[in-house]
C-alpha cells in the first residue's frame, strides 16, 4: 500500500480542495478533445459542478497533427468564455497549451510563441515511444529563456518505468512534473497507476491535471472521487494548482 493511499477518512465530494485543473482538452475543434461548443459547455459544466472554479485548456501543438498557435488558441477561448458567460456558469477560464517536443517545438520555443500557463510555466509531452534524444539541453535552453517546464503525465511514458532515476534526474534540474488524476484510477493501465503513486510517495510531483478530453473522463474522476484516496492524496504535496487560483 503506498503511503498517500493510507486514509479511512470519509473522501470529500469534490475537487475544491484543488480549485484549478490545469491540463484539459475542452477548446473545441483544436485536436482530439472537444469537437463542438456543445462539448465544451458540458466538459466545463461537470468540472464546475465537481468543485474546480478555474479551467486552464491545454489543447495539443503537435507538428504533424494540431499545428495549433497562440492565435488559434486564444481566439477558441474567447468563444468558449462568450458560451459559458450566455449559459450562467460562474468558472475563470484561461488556456495555454500542451506542447509535444517534436521538430516543431524548437522553432515555437526560439521565435518566443509558446503560450504559457501561470508564471511562464510551458507545459510538455514527449511521444509515447521514446524520450527526446535532446532532452536536458531543450529543458536547459527553455529555462534559460525564462521558462519554466512542466512535464505532462509521467507515469505514462513507459521507457521510463525501469529507469526511476530518470524521473528524479528532471526534477533535480528544475523541471516540474504533472500526474494525470485518471491515472490514480488506473485509466491507462495498471502499471501506469503503480508509477504515479510511486511518483507522489517520492514527493516528486508538483501538479495534478484532469486532462479531460470527454466525458469519458469525467465519469473516471467522478469515481476517483467516491474512494477513500482522494481525501488522502490532497494532503500527500503541496499541490501547486492552489498557487494559481486568483
Amino acid at each position: 500500500m503506498f503511503d498517500f493511499l493510507r486514509s479511512r477518512k470519509r473522501p470529500p465530494a469534490d475537487f475544491t480542495g484543488l480549485s484549478l485543473d490545469m491540463h484539459a482538452h475542452w477548446l473545441p475543434g483544436l485536436d482530439d478533445g472537444a469537437k463542438t461548443m456543445a462539448d465544451s459547455l458540458r466538459l466545463i459544466g461537470q468540472l464546475v459542478d465537481m468543485g474546480y472554479t478555474k479551467l486552464i485548456a491545454t489543447p495539443h501543438v503537435m507538428a504533424d497533427f494540431y499545428p495549433n498557435t497562440p492565435q488559434t488558441i486564444r481566439a477558441a477561448l474567447a468563444r468558449v468564455r462568450e458560451a459559458v458567460a450566455n449559459a450562467e456558469l460562474v468558472v475563470e477560464l484561461d488556456a495555454a497549451a500542451e506542447y509535444l517536443i517534436d521538430e516543431g517545438f524548437v522553432h515555437h520555443m526560439e521565435a518566443n510563441e509558446l503560450l504559457t500557463l501561470p508564471g511562464k510555466h510551458v507545459l510538455v509531452e514527449f511521444a509515447f515511444v521514446a524520450a527526446p534524444a535532446n532532452r536536458d539541453t531543450l529543458f536547459f535552453e527553455l529555462m534559460t529563456k525564462g521558462y519554466q517546464p512542466i512535464l505532462a503525465h509521467p507515469e505514462r511514458y513507459r521507457f521510463y518505468h525501469n529507469s526511476f532515476e530518470e524521473y528524479r534526474h528532471m526534477v533535480a534540474r528544475g523541471v516540474k512534473l504533472q500526474v494525470n488524476i485518471l491515472s490514480l484510477m488506473g485509466h491507462y493501465g495498471r502499471t501506469e497507476q503503480k508509477i504515479a503513486e510511486q511518483l507522489i510517495d517520492q514527493k516528486l510531483v508538483h501538479l495534478l491535471g484532469t486532462d479531460a478530453h470527454h466525458e469519458g473522463h469525467l465519469e473516471g474522476l467522478r469515481k476517483f472521487l467516491n474512494t477513500s484516496r482522494y481525501s488522502k492524496l490532497l494532503t500527500a504535496l503541496p499541490w501547486q494548482n492552489r498557487e494559481w487560483v486568483t
